[in-house]
């Protein structure tokens, strides 16, 4: 195997990969008849999602809808919104318009929320709060 960093072994046939960014490895094999065979496999890296832990919708352009940097990178990522007593608020699969702190059109008031953030591939949902401030 070649590049050898990032491998458990570089001299076996299954070793374990960790690289830390996107790496292509390169195989190369030989059998006992001298016949060289040449494979590559490609490791990557997804990186994880970035989001802030509050929103401030009030109309001046920062930090005015919830910005999840990153979640593009899964496909279909399921992203809900609850308040305290387990209502949904905002759901939106794939994530392509971002919350605004609103439900119904109406602006929520101050106030911490709840977030669910199933990104999919056997990975546990993200969840935590989100607080609303104007």
């Amino acid at each position: 195997w070649n590049p050898p960093v990032g491998l458990s072994d570089p001299t076996t046939e299954d070793p374990v990969a960790t690289p830390s960014e996107t790496t292509t490895y390169e195989l190369v094999v030989t059998d006992d008849a001298g016949c060289v065979d040449t494979s590559y496999v490609t490791i990557t890296i997804v990186p994880g999602i970035i989001f802030p832990n509050g929103i401030t919708p009030n109309g001046d352009g920062l930090n005015d809808t919830w910005n999840i940097q990153y979640i593009e990178q899964y496909e279909d990522p399921v992203v809900e919104i609850y308040n305290r007593w387990g209502q949904l608020l905002f759901r939106s699969v794939g994530y392509i318009s971002q919350w605004d702190g609103t439900y119904n059109d109406e602006p929520l008031p101050v106030g911490t929320y709840y977030y669910v953030i199933e990104l999919g591939g056997g990975l546990e949902p993200l969840t935590g709060p989100i607080t609303i401030m104007r």
